[in-house]
């Protein structure tokens, strides 16, 4: 059961490692619908903006970024909120300490960084709906494109469509999990980011992977086709993946057809 939005920001305030209350309240005002993304903009940087030396100002910065992970896990239907919350931090103007620009705020810096260490990194056999969520906000954030994140998706497509046997009869336990795992996170990517991918043939300086995929690395119609076929694969899997995968599967195939047709 997710908290409630105080219950979750009140125990965040009182961790001596946690955010200030500035921060927190910034965002659970937000929430409540308190502040517009502007506002709570300016109040969620403003300890970072009254740092007395460019040094502090940006080790703060670990800390916002980790609330706004943490609080996209837990309260994925305000991901509206959030997404427009980053949007107006990065039109905030640069932060000048002493002379020195301590912070380019329209460059969200560190934040590549914290998603690296605490987002892309995740367990491929462990099935979070907190993974769902920040994959699901990940993918908005890109799709609004307020970062470049694009390449997470193609390795979360590597997992959940090129690794593995191409017969149901070939499928082991571990193959049946990773795709019960995967593909739903594949599909996050599909419902926020889906033209974005679409539209991409970026090779991201990405390297060549074992699996079903032998073209190049990057993004491509033809890599985007085989996504798709293996999409429709997994929904004929009635009885050997979970129910809810070959829903999240057919649900996935179709939204890409209406991708290829135009649809939004």
């Amino acid at each position: 059961m997710a908290p409630s939005i105080d219950s979750f920001f009140d125990k965040r305030i009182v961790d001596r490692w946690g955010p200030t209350r500035n921060e927190a309240n910034a965002i659970r005002d937000l929430l409540h619908g308190n502040l517009s993304p502007d506002e709570a903009a300016v109040r969620f940087t403003s300890d970072t903006s009254s740092s007395r030396t460019a040094s502090a100002s940006q080790s703060s910065l670990w800390g916002l970024w980790k609330l706004l992970e943490d609080t996209a896990r837990k309260f994925p239907e305000h991901h509206d909120k959030l997404v427009n919350l980053v949007d107006a931090i990065r039109q905030l103007p640069d932060l000048v300490i002493q002379g020195e620009t301590a912070v380019k705020w329209p460059e969200l810096p560190t934040l590549a960084w914290s998603w690296t260490e605490n987002v892309f990194g995740r367990d491929t056999l462990a099935y979070s709906e907190e993974q769902l969520a920040i994959t699901a906000f990940t993918a908005q954030l890109c799709a609004r494109q307020l970062v470049d994140f694009l390449s997470a998706a193609e390795f979360d497509f590597h997992i959940a469509s090129e690794q593995g046997p191409t017969r149901s009869s070939a499928l082991k336990a571990g193959d049946v999990q990773r795709l019960n795992v995967n593909v739903p996170i594949a599909l996050q990517w599909i419902l926020h980011a889906g033209e974005a991918i679409y539209n991409c043939e970026e090779s991201f300086d990405l390297e060549a992977r074992d699996g079903l995929w032998t073209g190049q690395p990057g993004f491509s119609y033809g890599r985007w086709k085989l996504w798709k076929e293996r999409a429709e694969w997994v929904s004929s899997l009635d009885k050997v993946v979970r129910r809810e995968t070959v829903e999240v599967a057919r649900k996935t195939a179709g939204r890409m057809s209406e991708i290829e047709n135009g649809g939004s």
